[in-house]
């Protein structure tokens, strides 16, 4: 078992950006990813193109491909139990993002999950082996290089959550083979 992981993508960083795909994983390291339909939203127009460079989706792919944010909130609260934790490496970005979704997409207008940045479960195992603030940091920059290049793809929501995943994977094993 391993802790879960959630990423978004944005449409851009502005204040009036809102989330265009969003991937989690469950305690198996299973990830499950949707892109989301913005025209469904009537004032979700916000969108920046540099931020397309980044991620590669188009208007035109979440319009073609993309589910209704109401969908997507429903399988998000039955996949994340109310009360339980997920981490991001986005941590206040994308908790926003999550907000933002499940506003416009559910009834109830808010997750019922917590989000946490991934590295308050990532840097307590590197802690167990180093006490040292500043070593602790770089081998845990050293292990962000390690995991990146475990995973192959562009900055897109699911190869970040398995990007988070080989990190743990990586921090965890660190601290197991050291002790």
């Amino acid at each position: 078992m391993i802790p879960r992981f959630l990423d978004v993508e944005a449409s851009s960083l502005s204040m009036d950006s809102y989330p265009i795909e969003v991937a989690w994983s469950d305690n198996l390291g299973k990830i499950e990813s949707h892109i989301i339909n913005p025209s469904a939203i009537e004032y979700w127009k916000d969108w920046d193109y540099n931020a397309q460079q980044i991620h590669g989706i188009s208007r035109k792919k979440c319009r073609e491909e993309g589910v209704n944010p109401r969908f997507l909130c429903e399988r998000m609260s039955k996949s994340i139990k109310a009360g339980e934790t997920i981490y991001a490496d986005g941590g206040p970005f994308d908790e926003g993002w999550v907000d933002v979704l499940y506003g416009e997409g559910s009834d109830l207008g808010y997750a019922q999950f917590k989000i946490i940045h991934s590295d308050a479960v990532m840097l307590p195992l590197l802690q167990k082996i180093e006490s040292e603030e500043k070593k602790v940091w770089q081998l845990y920059e050293q292990l962000k290089l390690e995991a990146r290049k475990m995973v192959d793809g562009r900055h897109r929501a699911k190869v970040d959550v398995q990007y988070l995943i080989e990190l743990y994977k990586l921090c965890a094993s660190i601290t197991y083979y050291t002790n």
